[in-house]
């Protein structure tokens, strides 16, 4: 699997750095239909090189959290990228919009150890082949904050702007939590589900089911009521075993059909 996405992203060209305000290139109409593709990115390929450049333009150029004349081919890197896995997003025009790494341990130890003062006892007791850092989350300029924000966001506050560069700019700002999401999803996806254990995928599956329950139990009336007719003890049901157990069925003629549909709602009403 792996293997393969690093086959297909070899072939995507550069992704281009986007600026935002009146850096950014706006088209006359707002496409009605907009998505963003969520990437492993390799080191190796185009996407690599709008990632750095986008590390740059925000770390450097604009919040001036780091030294721009340490960076003089305008390449944001560090020496903790060859121990990570990054991921990255684009839009429909293949601008590179978002980025973040996940920093396995390494010699190197995390970026946390050498920026913290003393870390936690909690911190330390952490496996550290199964511990990984969340790091240079960024987000391009346009798609951040509110009007008027200058330096983080795209300024919109000029009457004579184009409608149409308004309606881009507010579209892309409404996109930050679609976007951050969607970074998250695909690092935990690509990293998580594939080298966690079977045995812990099991054991998280079987606790989301007893928190689903007990939710619907307390808070659905037609789920209540039909635990109490068959007198199911709430504070018995503590473990996926005495669920399978104790627990019936649902169906349509139990409970679908049973009651009105305001019954079958959290707090009983729509």
């Amino acid at each position: 699997m792996r293997r393969a996405c690093r086959r297909r992203d070899t072939r995507l060209p550069v992704a281009r750095p986007i600026y935002g305000g009146s850096e950014a290139a706006t088209p006359d109409i707002a496409l009605p239909r907009r998505y963003f593709d969520f990437k492993r990115i390799e080191a190796s390929n185009g996407l690599w090189d709008g990632v750095q450049q986008l590390r740059y333009d925000v770390y450097c150029r604009e919040c001036k959290y780091l030294e721009a004349s340490n960076f003089p081919d305008g390449r944001g890197t560090d020496e903790f990228d060859p121990h990570s896995l990054h991921v990255a997003a684009t839009n429909e025009r293949n601008e590179m919009v978002a980025t973040l790494r996940l920093v396995l341990d390494s010699p190197l130890r995390f970026p946390l150890e050498h920026h913290a003062g003393t870390l936690s006892e909690g911190f330390r007791r952490l496996p550290r082949e199964k511990t990984a850092e969340i790091s240079r989350l960024i987000l391009a300029k346009s798609y951040r904050r509110r009007a008027n924000d200058g330096l983080y966001g795209q300024e919109l506050g000029d009457p004579d702007k184009d409608a149409a560069a308004q309606a881009e700019a507010k579209y892309r700002r409404s996109q930050y939590p679609l976007i951050l999401f969607g970074l998250f999803k695909e690092m935990y996806i690509l990293e998580f589900l594939k080298s966690a254990e079977p045995e812990l995928l099991e054991e998280m599956g079987e606790a989301a089911v007893l928190e689903a329950f007990q939710s619907a139990a307390r808070e659905v009336p037609a789920y209540a009521g039909l635990l109490n007719r068959h007198g199911v003890d709430l504070a018995a049901v503590t473990d996926i075993e005495s669920f399978r157990r104790l627990v019936p069925l649902t169906d349509k003629h139990n409970t679908f059909l049973a009651h009105p549909i305001h019954q079958l709602c959290r707090g009983g009403s729509l």
